[in-house]
């Protein structure tokens, strides 16, 4: 629906947009290389967008640190979630000491450097880090960047600690936005027999150590983040059996009944909507075996980290994975990810992370 502008404008630059009728619709950001070519930044024109996204920058971290009162339960949260916070293309997450950005537009490109400058007047002391989305990078243009790897570092969540090499591995080194739904973990596993699937650093496994399961069993099939589940349990003074493994090979090689907590948190399975129906039939075998071997009463918390998957779609594979495996169970619990995490509604997209709480019946 983009008319080619008559004068040529440089990729990622501010513009003032018009509907068809002409009238104004506000400023963005225009890329005629991708698909999406538009990025929205306000209602109104913005003289200058430099001004505009620090000040959006102010209000993020407002929002975090005295509004939600985030530093008072972790150092390790998320500073800005690109549209949700008026900052298209833009991911800033404050892991410990350091403050990693990962970009998925070019627009965001020309004002890291003034974002980098006014952070470290609100942070003194943080170690920052810039990492560009590869497959955005290519869709983009966005020049490759090179910045120099942080130092390892300590997050504390919920008294906690997680072992995090910032910019690296998934995301920006640290998964976030599972924060609400590993306290809820927490508060479920007392007494109970738990498996943690594609359990990553280990959150949602020393979690429900901490709430008090008799039991705790964890795997993932990347080596490396086992390694790391393994050095986070010991730091925290954790007896928890982490292995190797696949998921969908643990589950079918269990007796029925021998966990009654499972959690699923697997990768993100659809990258774009091409990928959509591959990851929904993934979603729905792998919540059928998890369903089939968990006993009435049990509960199973499974998750979808694939933006392109909606929470609709979720929903309904994860109850027709319950119809295949000819088990009743309720949602006692929907959402996602933490309000550090706010979603626009213009852009529901900003919505990924989509969580369920189920309890067989």
């Amino acid at each position: 629906m983009i008319r080619k502008p008559q004068d040529v404008l440089p990729a990622g630059g501010a513009v003032f947009v018009r509907d068809k009728d002409g009238k104004p619709v506000g400023t963005g950001f225009y890329n005629p290389r991708t698909e999406l070519a538009l990025r929205m930044l306000a209602r109104q024109p913005v003289e200058d967008p430099t001004a505009f996204l620090l000040e959006r920058l102010d209000d993020a971290c407002e929002l975090r640190d005295q509004r939600l009162g985030l530093p008072q339960v972790t150092d390790g949260y998320r500073l800005v979630h690109a549209e949700g916070d008026q900052m298209p293309g833009l991911i800033l997450d404050r892991l410990g000491q350091s403050i990693v950005a990962q970009v998925f537009a070019l627009c965001a490109m020309d004002y890291t450097e003034a974002i980098g400058e006014s952070l470290l007047q609100r942070y003194p002391g943080s170690r920052l880090s810039l990492i560009v989305d590869p497959e955005a990078g290519k869709r983009e243009g966005i020049p490759r960047q090179h910045t120099p790897a942080a130092a390892p570092c300590t997050v504390t969540e919920h008294e906690i600690r997680y072992l995090v090499s910032p910019a690296t591995g998934h995301k920006t080194g640290f998964f976030a936005d599972q924060r609400d739904t590993r306290q809820l973990v927490r508060q479920l596993a007392k007494g109970r027999r738990v498996l943690d699937l594609c359990c990553n650093s280990g959150g949602f496994a020393m979690n429900a150590v901490r709430g008090g399961a008799s039991s705790v069993r964890a795997f993932d099939l990347d080596e490396v983040v086992v390694g790391q589940a393994r050095a986070n349990a010991k730091a925290n003074e954790m007896q928890i059996g982490i292995e190797h493994g696949d998921a969908f090979a643990v589950l079918k090689d269990l007796q029925g009944g021998e966990h009654d907590l499972i959690v699923l948190d697997p990768p993100k399975w659809a990258r774009g909507k091409s990928e959509v129906e591959a990851a929904l039939e993934k979603y729905r075998d792998l919540n059928q075996l998890a369903l089939q071997k968990l006993p009435v009463g049990g509960l199973l918390v499974t998750c979808s980290c694939s933006g392109a998957v909606s929470p609709s779609r979720f929903h309904a594979t994860v109850a027709e994975a319950a119809a295949r495996a000819h088990r009743d169970a309720r949602i006692l619990f929907a959402g996602g990810a933490g309000p550090d995490h706010p979603v626009a509604l213009e852009c529901p997209e900003t919505g990924y992370l989509k969580s369920l709480v189920l309890e067989v019946l």
